[in-house]
C-alpha cells in the first residue's frame, strides 16, 4: 500500500530520454523512495510552461505516497529539445506516450495517473483515448474547446478563419504569450482537438476514472461544456469539482490553489487503488523542499534562456516599443489617474519618474493638469510649473519621451491659445541604470512613481533605498508591479471591447506576445512580480510610514505607496 510521509525529504532527481522523432525529453523524477513500487504519476506541462511549473502539485503527491515524473515537452518551452515556434498537439501528446513508455521500461510500475491542467488536459485527453496504460487521469481547469477558449482570450476565431480559408499568414502572433507557427492550429484541426465535439468523441473512448477540477470564475473555460464532456466518459467513476473564487490562474488566490492540491491528492489516491483520505489527512511538503528544488530548476532555466535572450536594452527597447497602444486602455488610464491620485501631485512640486519608459505617466500628468486648470478655473500665468524629471536605462525610449512630451505640450498650447511662456510642466530627462547608484541628491523629489518598473531591477530592495534617499521628508513614493500569476490577457480582453479598429487589434496582440515573454523571464527567475506584502516590506525597510496598498489594473497590478 502507498504510505503518506512526514518526515522524510523529498529528492529530485534529471532524467532525459527520446521521444518518436528522436529529440531529447528532458524530466525531473521526484520520490522519497526511488525504486519502490508505489503507483507514479505523470505530469505533463501546461502550454508555455516548464516542468518547474508543476514543482508544487507533484512535490504535495510524492509527500503523500506518489512517485511523481515531470517534464517538459518538446518544441516548447523548457529544457527539451527543440523551439516553441514549432509545436503542435501532435508533438505534445507524442511526448506523452513517449514518457508512459520510459517510466514502465526504468521503473517497472504499471500504475500509471497523469495530471494535467489548462491545455494540456486536452492533450491528456487524447492520450487517453489512444493509450490503455493510464489508469487515472486528473484534469485541472482544462481546455477542452480550444476553439471556444482562444476566441474568449483574443477575440478572435483563429480555429474558424483556418477552416474556412481565411487565415493569412505562417505565424500566429501569440498563444498565451508566445509565437507559433501555422501548424500548431492546423494540426489541432487535422487531428481533431480543436473544439468540444471532439474532445466529446475522445472521451468517449476513454473507460477510466476522471476527475476534472474547474476553477468557478474562469473566463477562458466553460464550465458547463466541461462537465458535458465528462459525461461523456465511458467509465461512471468520474467526479467534477469547482474551486470557489478561483480564475484559471488559480494560484492567483493562495486559499483556492491549496484546496485544489488537497483534492488532487485525495483524487489520485481513491483512483489508484490507494486509500480514501480526508482534506485535512494530506501532508503538506516543506517549504523549505520547495525553496530548495525551486531555486535549484530556476537557475537551470535562467542558463537556458542567457543564451537565447538579447540583452536587457534589446529587449525593454522591443517591448517598449509596442507598448505605445495601451496608453489608448481604459483600464491603463484608469491605472496611471489612481497613481496621480494617490501621489497627490500639487503645482510646483518636483516629481521624479523613476523608469519613465516612453513617457506614459508624463503625458498622462499633462492632460490631468490641464483638466485640473479648466476644472478649477486656474489662471495659467499664476500656475507654479511641475517639474517632471524622467530617467530610464533605453536612450531609444527616452527620446522618445521626449518627442511626445514635446509634440503634446506644442498642440496644447497652440489649440488653447496658452502662451508657452506659462509653464504647466517642465520636463527633463537623465539616461540611468536603476540597478546602479542614483547621480542624484538626497532630499530633492516630492513625490517618486516608479510604474511597473520595480519587477525588473537586479535588486529591488536596493533600488527602493536609492529612490527613497532621493525624496524630501513628508514626501510620497509609489511602486507599482504586475501581480504573481498574472493574467495578461485579461487587459488585452478589456482594451478589445472597446475598439473596432483592426489594426490596433493587430498591435494589442503584438504586445500581449512581449508581455508573454516578459512572463517567460519572470519565470525563469529573471524578474519577479511583487505581491503587496512584498512590496510593502520594501518600503518597511527603508523606514517609510503610513505605508499601504491596493489591488489595480483590472486586479492584475498591485500598487504600494509611503511617506518619509
Amino acid at each position: 500500500m502507498t504510505k503518506t510521509i512526514h518526515n522524510q525529504m523529498i529528492q529530485s532527481e534529471i532524467v532525459s530520454y527520446n521521444n518518436f522523432e528522436n529529440k531529447t525529453i528532458i524530466g525531473f523524477y521526484d520520490y522519497i523512495d526511488r525504486d519502490t513500487k508505489n503507483s507514479l504519476i505523470i505530469i505533463p506541462p501546461a502550454f508555455g510552461e516548464t516542468k518547474r511549473d508543476s514543482l508544487k502539485i507533484s512535490y504535495f503527491l510524492v509527500k503523500n505516497g506518489f512517485n511523481v515524473l515531470r517534464y517538459d515537452t518538446t518544441c516548447h518551452a523548457g529544457e527539451s529539445e527543440g523551439e516553441i515556434i514549432d509545436a503542435t498537439f501532435g508533438r505534445m501528446k507524442n511526448d506523452l506516450i513517449s514518457t508512459l513508455d520510459f517510466v514502465e521500461k526504468k521503473f517497472n510500475v504499471d500504475n500509471i495517473g497523469v495530471v494535467s491542467t489548462s491545455l494540456a488536459v486536452r492533450i491528456a485527453v487524447k492520450a487517453c483515448s489512444e493509450d490503455k496504460r493510464i489508469k487515472f487521469l486528473l484534469g485541472l481547469v482544462g481546455i477542452i474547446d480550444i476553439r471556444s477558449t482562444l476566441k474568449s482570450i483574443y477575440y478572435q476565431d483563429i480555429i474558424g478563419e483556418i477552416l474556412e480559408g481565411n487565415y493569412q499568414g505562417e505565424i500566429i502572433d501569440d498563444i498565451m504569450g508566445f509565437e507559433v507557427s501555422i501548424d500548431f492550429a492546423i494540426s489541432a484541426i487535422s487531428e481533431k482537438y480543436h473544439d468540444l465535439e471532439s474532445t466529446k468523441a475522445d472521451m468517449k473512448k476513454i473507460n477510466i476514472p476522471i476527475t476534472f477540477i474547474v476553477a468557478e470564475n474562469d473566463p477562458w473555460v466553460n464550465i458547463n461544456d466541461t462537465k458535458n464532456a465528462l459525461d461523456c466518459c465511458l467509465n461512471n467513476n468520474t467526479e467534477f469539482i469547482i474551486i470557489p473564487n478561483a480564475m484559471h490562474q488559480i494560484n492567483e488566490n493562495p486559499d483556492a490553489a491549496n484546496l485544489a492540491l488537497r483534492k488532487i491528492v485525495i483524487n489520485c489516491r481513491k483512483n489508484l487503488n490507494v486509500d480514501n483520505m480526508g482534506l485535512e489527512d494530506v501532508i503538506e511538503p516543506t517549504q523549505e523542499e520547495l525553496t530548495y528544488q525551486w531555486k535549484i530548476e530556476e537557475e537551470r532555466l535562467k542558463n537556458l534562456l542567457k543564451k537565447s535572450l538579447e540583452t536587457e536594452k534589446e529587449f525593454w527597447g522591443k517591448y517598449l516599443s509596442k507598448f505605445v497602444l495601451i496608453n489608448k486602455s481604459k483600464d491603463y488610464r484608469s491605472f496611471l489617474k489612481q497613481i496621480i491620485d494617490l501621489l497627490d501631485i500639487r503645482q510646483g512640486e518636483n516629481i521624479l519618474d523613476a523608469g519613465c519608459g516612453n513617457g506614459h505617466f508624463g503625458a498622462w500628468l499633462l492632460e490631468s493638469f490641464i483638466e485640473k486648470i479648466y476644472k478649477e478655473k486656474i489662471e495659467f500665468e499664476k500656475f507654479s510649473s511641475i517639474n517632471y524629471f524622467g530617467i530610464d536605462f533605453v536612450e531609444k525610449s527616452i527620446k522618445e519621451g521626449i518627442l511626445k512630451h514635446f509634440n503634446m505640450l506644442r498642440r496644447i498650447y497652440k489649440e488653447l491659445y496658452i502662451r508657452e511662456k506659462y509653464k504647466i510642466i517642465s520636463y527633463k530627462y537623465i539616461l540611468v541604470d536603476l540597478d546602479y547608484q542614483l547621480p542624484l541628491i538626497d532630499n530633492c523629489f516630492d513625490k517618486i512613481c516608479c510604474n511597473l518598473v520595480i519587477s525588473y531591477v537586479k535588486d529591488a530592495q536596493f533600488t527602493v533605498s536609492e529612490l527613497f534617499r532621493t525624496l524630501k521628508p513628508g514626501g510620497k513614493i509609489l511602486f507599482s508591479s504586475l501581480k504573481p500569476f498574472v493574467d495578461l490577457s485579461q487587459i488585452y480582453r478589456n482594451f478589445v471591447v472597446q475598439t473596432e479598429n483592426d489594426e490596433e487589434l493587430e498591435e494589442a496582440r503584438k504586445l500581449l506576445s512581449a508581455a508573454g515573454k516578459a512572463k517567460q523571464k519572470e519565470s525563469a527567475g529573471f524578474y519577479n512580480f511583487f505581491s503587496e506584502k512584498e512590496l510593502e516590506e520594501f518600503l518597511r525597510i527603508t523606514g517609510a510610514k503610513n505605508i499601504r496598498s491596493l489591488r489595480t489594473f483590472s486586479n492584475q497590478a498591485n500598487i504600494t505607496i509611503g511617506e518619509k
